[in-house]
């Protein structure tokens, strides 16, 4: 089997990986919009022959999870090349694209994999696993072809809502891999070795709502479902009640999980404008009762809070995002400092930490590393034995 990563060997996000079995049938591990790129054009598609033209021998691209830095230059494939996802991977992306997500788009040949259940296409087999990762329903895959088998990590991490996945997996891994594809996100950004827990964050949350006298507004990812969990949790215990941007609610019900919040329940509302429906909740009720609500962020309920002179010193904003993300927010992070909120972070990465990395590589014990999605792939000869350091678009082989 040739391994090819196209991007990703030395940066984070675009990820793109090629595999060619002996008989020259291929498959693609992810095809991600670079996290720097201004547009998504079709210019930044990787060098792999067919990805845009009929009849090549591209046998099908395995999305990982739906973060567009793993799926969005999908949007200029051939319409023809099969794509293998997950369903709750393309009700994401459909929910996205109805709400004019940037970059949003639809798979039109989607074929859907489950949890370790394995499918083939060409003369690949496929085992996807479910990780613990800041994306809903995200996997890493077992790949097997001429008899050798590869490990594809994709993102996971350890310290989630779902942690027993990583549990699990520690427990019972694949066994004889020849070649490790494993992510190192976390390595070179700070020093931690071990991250914090969305049940930490959810006691940091609840002590913010609970000493807050006025309203408590957040910045998060709306596809953050771990995180959003976190926050409910955090409002039950408080007595707060969650009010989310209709985006969101669509995005959790689209998923059929009866364990995720939504507007259906006592405590979740829809940030409106006008009463109409009661599962509403408009700026005049959070203005009347301030200290009863947690309110979601997006621009529109962002602006409508600050024209209405919402945002004050009995105010709490929380940022719960990536710090590489704030530049985005300077000006409503501005605005709520010259407003006197008290203002605080309340994070952890979506990523694996080092200790996360180590316990993964050493229950797989593969043959060989090769590090994929990370600024540093040098630091991973400082922590594994059997590293092999590629670059993009060089081909090797197991």
């Amino acid at each position: 089997m040739q391994i090819c990563i196209k991007r990703g060997s030395d940066q984070i996000g675009g990820t793109a990986i090629e595999l060619k079995s002996r008989n020259g049938q291929r498959i693609i591990l992810d095809l991600g919009l670079p996290l720097d790129a201004e547009q998504n054009t079709v210019r930044l598609l990787p060098d792999i022959a067919g990805l845009n033209t009929s009849g090549g021998d591209i046998e099908g691209i395995i999305i990982s999870h739906a973060h567009q830095d793993h799926y969005a230059l999908g949007c200029h494939i051939h319409k023809d090349i099969p794509v293998y996802l997950s369903e709750a991977m393309l009700r994401i992306m459909e929910v996205s694209c109805q709400h004019h997500i940037p970059n949003s788009f639809v798979f039109n040949n989607v074929r859907f994999f489950h949890n370790r259940r394995f499918f083939t296409t060409g003369s690949f087999k496929i085992t996807p696993y479910l990780v613990d990762h800041s994306a809903y329903d995200a996997y890493s895959f077992l790949i097997q072809a001429d008899g050798k088998r590869l490990f594809y990590s994709g993102d996971f991490r350890s310290h989630g809502r779902k942690s027993k996945l990583f549990d699990s997996f520690i427990n019972n891994p694949p066994e004889a891999v020849d070649l490790l594809l494993m992510e190192g996100s976390c390595l070179g950004r700070d020093q931690s070795t071990d991250y914090e827990t969305e049940t930490s964050l959810e006691d940091k949350f609840l002590a913010v709502f609970r000493k807050t006298s006025g309203l408590c507004i957040i910045q998060v990812s709306s596809q953050n479902i771990d995180r959003i969990v976190t926050i409910y949790r955090a409002c039950k215990k408080s007595g707060r009640t969650l009010v989310m941007p209709s985006y969101n609610g669509h995005l959790l019900w689209s998923l059929n999980n009866p364990s995720l919040p939504g507007f259906t329940w006592a405590d979740v509302r829809k940030f409106a404008l006008e009463k109409k429906k009661g599962h509403e909740t408009t700026p005049q009720e959070l203005s009347c009762y301030p200290g009863k609500y947690v309110v979601l962020l997006n621009k529109f309920i962002f602006d409508t809070l600050r024209n209405q002179s919402m945002i004050n010193e009995q105010s709490c904003f929380i940022y719960s995002m990536w710090n590489g993300y704030k530049e985005l927010y300077r000006d409503r992070i501005e605005y709520i400092i010259s407003r006197q909120a008290f203002m605080t972070d309340i994070h952890t990465s979506g990523h694996a930490d080092i200790t996360a990395l180590k316990k993964f590589a050493e229950a797989l014990s593969p043959a060989r590393i090769v590090p994929v999605h990370t600024f540093f792939p040098l630091k991973f000869k400082e922590l594994f034995k059997n590293v092999e350091l590629r670059s993009d678009n060089e081909t090797f082989e197991i």
